[in-house]
């Protein structure tokens, strides 16, 4: 079914909060990492662009960067037009309304901006958080960029984070559903019509995709890069130690023994998206069974 466009309309439906998928594990440097911050001066022989640091001056790759990458490269991977200029003036891809964005796989996991004021809005059901360090080291970096005409040197100096540094990744997905007080969910435009897209099997189908999609960012980071400076080897990073956790709510607030999460465990990206997809029927009987009990209140 599709959301009503109107504000008095949408009024009549809610979302029902699940649980959450929250994915751990280890970002590792493969090669420099350069995340940049402003400098506050600029002193002769020394760096000219230093990473970005915490209050107690640890290094640290900020969610924003690690999302705005993992946007990016979801964007590229779909062949998404770049139909909407942001407040900075740079362009990407935006959904037009809530219906739109819950049918696109982008828009769910990395929320879109409406075209038609924030009533539109679709929250970002991926939440980053900062990655902040396990084991790090900084190094200094010279280069130089040579006139092609009269050899004139011009040097520079870049910190940067070194190769085998260790960073803590958190992620966590929000499983939620909106319907309204008979029950419908809505899934968006594209899905009206299909009987494998509606109802909370549809809604499920839709998780396990978005949960698959997660992985096929952090695989498609792999062999990208993280941070500035990627074209000249910098930011070549890989992933480690990765587990996923599916919990309902009250298992989350310890309210009730209900059915044991569902945990996935892999030192690669690629293996849990496997996992998923290999017990999508567990994970079907188990987000089914929370939200039957849950309408049932």
């Amino acid at each position: 079914m599709q959301i009503p466009r109107d504000s008095q309309n949408r009024q009549e439906l809610k979302i029902i909060f699940l649980g959450i998928a929250s994915i751990s594990g280890k970002l590792r440097c493969e090669t420099g990492l350069h995340i940049g911050a402003g400098n506050d001066e600029l002193k002769i022989g020394g760096i000219d662009r230093y990473v970005i640091k915490t209050a107690d001056n640890k290094p640290y790759i900020p969610g924003s960067s690690f999302k705005g990458k993992g946007r990016s490269l979801f964007e590229k991977w779909q062949g998404l037009s770049s139909n909407r200029r942001g407040a900075d003036k740079i362009y990407r891809y935006e959904a037009d309304d809530i219906d739109t964005a819950l049918s696109c796989e982008l828009s769910r996991l990395f929320g879109s901006t409406s075209n038609d004021g924030n009533k539109l809005n679709f929250p970002a059901r991926l939440i980053v958080r900062d990655l902040l360090p396990e084991k790090t080291t900084l190094e200094k970096k010279s280069e130089n960029t040579i006139d092609r005409l009269s050899a004139h040197a011009n040097p520079r100096t870049n910190e940067r984070v070194s190769d085998g540094s260790v960073f803590k990744l958190y992620l966590d997905y929000n499983l939620e559903v909106i319907s309204d007080d008979y029950g419908n969910i809505y899934l968006g435009a594209k899905n009206n019509g299909d009987p494998q897209k509606s109802g909370i099997d549809g809604y499920i189908a839709d998780t396990i995709d978005d949960l698959k999609n997660i992985f096929n960012v952090l695989l498609l980071l792999q062999h990208s890069y993280l941070g500035g400076n990627g074209s000249r080897g910098y930011g070549r990073v890989s992933f480690t130690d990765l587990t996923l956790e599916i919990k309902t709510i009250s298992e989350l607030l310890s309210i009730e023994n209900t059915a044991k999460p569902i945990i996935f465990e892999s030192t690669k990206p690629k293996e849990i998206r496997q996992e998923i997809e290999s017990k999508k029927v567990e994970i079907k009987e188990y987000i089914s069974s929370y939200y039957t009990k849950v309408c049932s209140r």
